[in-house]
């Protein structure tokens, strides 16, 4: 995952639809400091993030891009509110994909059925996502709370 911090104003937040965990937008349009436009397409924001992402909030955002989508995780405004949220489904689903893959690899190997081998390369790819994402994870809290002392 790719950590981008950008220091701005948002322009436009397009919202697409809400749900209980995330709310995915359009776009969201940031005027940064030095007066160019960033536009993020396309982007996954938790609720707890999202309720702040109003045209006119002026602050620093901190985004990420993951292997299959791109969103914010946190935010601090220059009023002094921050929010910090990062979507960990895909790191769940790593987990769940390296059990059942080592298992069923496991359990084809007493019962001798020739297709373990797939559910190895499944169990293995769920170990390296989970490592993956648990990295990022943990790099993306660690940059937001470096930031601390951010006064925009």
């Amino acid at each position: 995952m790719a950590i981008e911090v950008i220091d701005g104003t948002i322009e436009t937040a397009a919202l697409k639809r809400a749900y209980a965990k995330v709310t995915m937008y359009d776009r969201i349009v940031i005027r940064t400091a030095d007066g160019s436009e960033r536009r993020l397409e396309k982007v996954a924001v938790s609720p707890s993030v999202s309720g702040m992402l109003e045209p006119g909030t002026l602050g620093r955002f901190y985004g990420y891009k993951a292997i299959d989508h791109r969103g914010l995780f946190g935010l601090r405004t220059q009023d002094g509110r921050s929010a910090f949220a990062i979507p960990n489904a895909n790191e769940k689903l790593m987990v769940m994909m390296a059990i059942v893959g080592l298992g069923g690899f496991a359990i084809m190997l007493v019962f001798g059925s020739k297709i373990g081998l797939l559910s190895l390369i499944l169990g293995v790819l769920g170990v390296i996502g989970l490592i993956r994402y648990r990295r990022d994870r943990l790099e993306a809290k660690a940059r937001y709370e470096a930031d601390a002392g951010y006064a925009a």
